[in-house]
């Protein structure tokens, strides 16, 4: 027995927006559609394009199941999702060509589609009276042909909107093989040739960020690629949930390709696949594909601080400051796992990652001299772009400034020091020329003195610390407001004639302790007392029994570092040193009075303190212990004189049983000691000598060192 398909088209007003094939056959599945408001549900054979005369429905939830006649209730043909969330009128056409509603064949209202509560099933029947006619109908915009216009082909308009495909469409498909049913699978069905297509990939083809978007992944791209594979010559259709968003020919090789014209909404989206052939079967859907469109940009970044790194340790870099460091580093905050591009005027830099925390480093390539415009853009996973950040601006200045060397040099009369002459001043004056703002060290004999700043182009110096008599080599190195410095500047070299003055030391009552961070260093505390002039060092802790130590550490080129020494016993000093370029520094002090001592390093720059050292601890001790008395007892306890004297081979008091056991007391307890012959003598001339002596043996010979 032949059977005409049953075709059901979703009517909005008098726009057909949506067209099927119901699945006839005990193998068939239900057609799911979706409801929308107060639509209309067109019911027809496709041989005539008239309504089944007769149907079965039951709601379950909010959904109308749909059995033609002779179904089994559960096997439906066609499932309306949400039919009773948004109402609507089950219809078909008679043989009068009108359409007309169904209704329950019981005539009890409570059995209609649209009252029937969840769970309820009932006959309908398309019922006497008319609900429309089949005037004025077209098909929504972008409606393809399918095998359910063939039923539709008795509304009018309809063959003029589908066009002339419709009518060969129409012969093709009912001549091809009239006496079979048109549904989904294989068999008779005319799916022979029909597979559930695959979605082998999605791809984000815009932004920073592109390449395949993965299941369950997230793109900023509103229109990716879907590319697949399916039966060559088939269509693919592509659905958006139930939207259908295109459709796509499949290649002679398997594979299609498909990229939405219209843009896709922010948000959550599942994408499945259906292949029709070209009898208007559709297979089942594909494994959704889903995804979130994530169009949100993530919130700006900061610059925190740009650091000049060349200098140890490194050194922050103010916003509008100057720098000699054309690589410096920058610092900041940004989405955590976000990509941070750091640019400069204008041009990409580079990029680098923000951690789980959100903080980010990065380095610069070389910059030229000049003022630079530094910010971020921090681009999300998905691609999405952040607003610049605030701007932070340096100015890079590699140039090594001018050196004008040492003007002049005069002493505290004013009078000229010439170069290579000599002078009684242990604290002469050095002037020269500069740049405002420019730093100038003072160096001699190698070693860095001090420094002063250039105010009103000119310089003028004058030592602390009085100079050593002797040959002095002074010379100057500039260093600009960015860091830079010149090379050392020709010596000038003088004589200075007799001793320094003794240095007072500078009371004070405490070891200073500004609320600075620790910066800088006390490194090692030297001595250097003996003829070769060899250093050893002392720890922290340590004793020392020299009164001019040398101390050494670390620090910030050019900064001052003043030395606190405070002891138990009162006494204080203070002394004061530049730092070398190199960031070390060292300092021999004057003779220090005998005291434990704890000391501590304060750094300042231009006047501002900056940092300080941990303290020091170290004893000044230059007094020998006392040289103890050595007597026989203390010597030799219970061993006699006698015994001592026969050991040493005199006869007068030696005895025969016991010379062999003084020679082993003298080898053993004597342990080398030499005694003057003149004690012998005198024994030999009848000098009584007791054993009970206490006074040193004037023939003993010792030393006592303090270690």
């Amino acid at each position: 027995m032949s059977v005409s398909p049953v075709s059901v088209a979703v009517i909005d007003k008098k726009t057909i927006t949506k067209a099927e094939v119901l699945r006839a056959g005990k193998d068939g599945k239900a057609v799911k559609i979706q409801a929308i408001a107060n639509g209309k549900y067109l019911l027809t054979h496709s041989n005539d394009g008239v309504a089944p005369e007769n149907i079965t429905v039951k709601r379950v939830g909010k959904n109308l199941l749909v059995m033609l006649e002779g179904a089994d209730a559960s096997k439906p043909d066609l499932i309306i999702e949400d039919f009773f969330a948004k109402s609507g009128t089950l219809v078909g056409k008679a043989e009068d060509g009108e359409l007309h509603a169904y209704v329950a064949t019981d005539g009890n209202a409570d059995h209609e589609a649209v009252a029937l509560a969840d769970g309820e099933t009932s006959a309908l029947a398309l019922g006497e009276g008319s609900v429309d006619d089949n005037a004025g109908y077209v098909l929504a915009s972008g409606f393809e042909w399918s095998p359910a216009l063939i039923a539709l082909g008795g509304l009018a308009a309809i063959v003029a909107a589908a066009g002339l495909g419709y009518v060969v469409a129409k012969d093709h498909y009912q001549d091809k093989d009239s006496g079979q049913q048109q549904g989904a699978g294989g068999g008779d069905s005319g799916g022979d040739d029909l597979h559930v297509p695959v979605i082998a990939e999605v791809v984000d083809n815009v932004g920073d960020v592109t390449g395949p978007i993965a299941n369950g992944g997230a793109t900023d791209d509103t229109t990716p690629t879907f590319n697949g594979t399916g039966t060559p010559g088939n269509t693919i259709e592509i659905r958006d949930g139930e939207t259908l968003i295109g459709e796509v020919l499949v290649g002679s090789d398997g594979s299609w390709s498909f990229t939405p014209d219209k843009a896709l909404s922010a948000g959550s989206h599942s994408i499945t696949t259906r292949e029709r052939n070209a009898n208007g079967v559709v297979s089942e859907p594909s494994d959704p594909w889903e995804f979130t469109i994530d169009l949100t940009a993530p919130a700006k970044g900061t610059i925190g601080g740009v650091f000049d790194d060349t200098a140890e340790p490194a050194k922050a870099i103010s916003n509008g400051g100057l720098t000699k460091d054309n690589t410096p580093t920058l610092t900041g905050k940004a989405e955590a796992g976000s990509t941070v591009q750091v640019w400069d005027n204008g041009k990409l830099l580079g990029t680098t990652k923000a951690d789980k925390d959100g903080n980010w480093k990065f380095t610069t390539p070389e910059l030229v001299d000049g003022k630079h415009d530094l910010s971020i853009v921090v681009v999300d996973p998905v691609g999405n772009k952040s607003l610049p950040s605030d701007a932070f601006i340096i100015d890079v200045d590699t140039i090594a400034p001018e050196n004008s060397g040492i003007g002049k040099i005069i002493d505290s009369d004013g009078n000229l020091i010439d170069d290579g002459s000599a002078t009684k001043d242990p604290h002469p004056t050095l002037e020269g020329s500069g740049e405002n703002g420019e730093v100038v060290i003072i160096i001699d004999n190698g070693k860095v003195i001090g420094s002063t700043v250039v105010e009103g182009g000119k310089w003028t110096f004058t030592p602390d610390k009085p100079l050593d008599s002797g040959r002095h080599e002074l010379e100057v190195v500039v260093r600009d407001p960015a860091g830079n410095e010149s090379a050392p500047s020709d010596k000038v070299i003088i004589d200075l004639e007799g001793a320094n003055p003794p240095v007072d030391p500078e009371p004070i009552d405490h070891l200073p302790d500004p609320d600075v961070p620790l910066a800088g260093t006390i490194d090692t505390i030297f001595k250097d007392n003996n003829d070769a002039g060899i250093r050893y060092p002392i720890e922290n802790g340590g004793a020392v029994n020299d009164q001019t130590i040398i101390i050494t550490g670390t620090g910030v080129p050019g900064d001052l570092i003043t030395i606190y020494l405070l002891g138990e016993e009162g006494n204080s000093y203070i002394f004061s040193t530049t730092i070398g370029a190199d960031g070390k520094w060292e300092f021999t002090t004057p003779e220090l009075a005998e005291d434990n001592y704890d000391m501590r390093g304060v750094f300042s720059h231009d006047g501002v303190v900056t940092g300080k050292t941990d303290i020091f601890n170290v004893t000044v001790d230059v007094t020998p212990p006392e040289q103890p008395e050595v007597g026989i007892e203390g010597l030799f306890g219970a061993l006699s004189l006698n015994d001592l004297l026969a050991a040493e081979g005199h006869a007068l008091f030696a005895e025969e049983s016991n010379s062999a056991e003084g020679q082993d007391i003298k080898t053993s307890l004597l342990n080398g000691l030499e005694f003057n012959e003149s004690v012998n003598m005198l024994t030999q001339q009848g000098v009584a000598i007791n054993d009970s002596i206490s006074e040193p043996l004037s023939g003993v010979h010792y030393d006592v060192q303090d270690i």
